[in-house]
């Protein structure tokens, strides 16, 4: 699930998306409702949150805007004013769930796990992990794969990003090039080669790579489609949970 968060305060922003980061998955942040629209717009989130009074454009505006683009978004506006009449324009515009401030984050999640059995139902399928479970196995795919590649290849990426979506695993390793890869890479400026070298070496690891996170999440695994960008620097793999 992804969740766009919309707040013009910057210690109040900051603070809460890094308590969502940990514990909700993927996260958008923006200061402003034309930011929070543009970013919408791009990213198509599942579920936003956003604060009522903002300069440029308000939650209530952002949210009409948003509404146009799509019906079926979850929205939860967030303020430090019980006005009962802002609530009630708030419903006739869809939105959701209605959270005074300082946001109690235990009660935010809540809300956040609510949606996520509703986002399940509407697109049929089984919840597999509630919200703070998916973070934890993210977080531990993340530590054990980076820790599998710098075994497997003598160098660990930079960075590792894991991204659990109902019964799909998004694992994306950044800089994850060897010595000889990147000289190779120098010497001869063919990418493609590289390219090929690396799926290569996916499709020959693809079974201690399935048996890794089959050990971590409990299910078994198969991998759908590898990725290799040399522009971008990432190795991307896609898995599909078999239940």
């Amino acid at each position: 699930m992804k969740i766009l968060y919309v707040e013009d305060e910057t210690e109040a922003r900051e603070a809460l998306s890094k308590y969502l980061k940990r514990h909700a998955g993927k996260i958008f942040t923006a200061a402003d409702g034309l930011e929070g629209l543009k970013l919408f717009e791009e990213q198509l989130p599942d579920l936003v949150i956003v604060d009522l009074y903002m300069p440029k454009m308000d939650g209530l505006e952002m949210i009409r805007e948003i509404k146009k683009i799509s019906h079926e978004v979850y929205v939860i506006i967030t303020t430090a004013v019980d006005d009962v009449d802002i609530i009630l324009r708030s419903v006739d515009i869809g939105i959701n769930k209605y959270l005074l401030k300082p946001i109690d984050p235990v009660e935010l999640m809540g809300a956040i796990d609510e949606y996520a059995v509703i986002l399940a139902q509407k697109q049929k399928t089984e919840i597999l992990f509630t919200v703070e479970e998916k973070k934890q196995l993210e977080d531990k795919i993340k530590k054990e794969f980076t820790s599998f590649l710098k075994t497997a290849t003598g160098k660990g990426p930079s960075g590792v990003a894991v991204f659990i979506d109902n019964d799909t695993i998004e694992i994306t390793a950044y800089d994850a090039l060897t010595v000889m890869e990147k000289n190779l890479l120098d010497n001869c400026q063919n990418s493609i080669i590289i390219e090929q070298y690396r799926k290569l070496f996916y499709s020959a690891n693809e079974n201690p790579i399935c048996d890794l996170i089959h050990e971590i999440i409990g299910s078994r695994v198969k991998f759908q489609q590898v990725e290799v960008s040399m522009e971008n620097k990432t190795n991307k793999i896609e898995l599909q949970i078999v239940r």
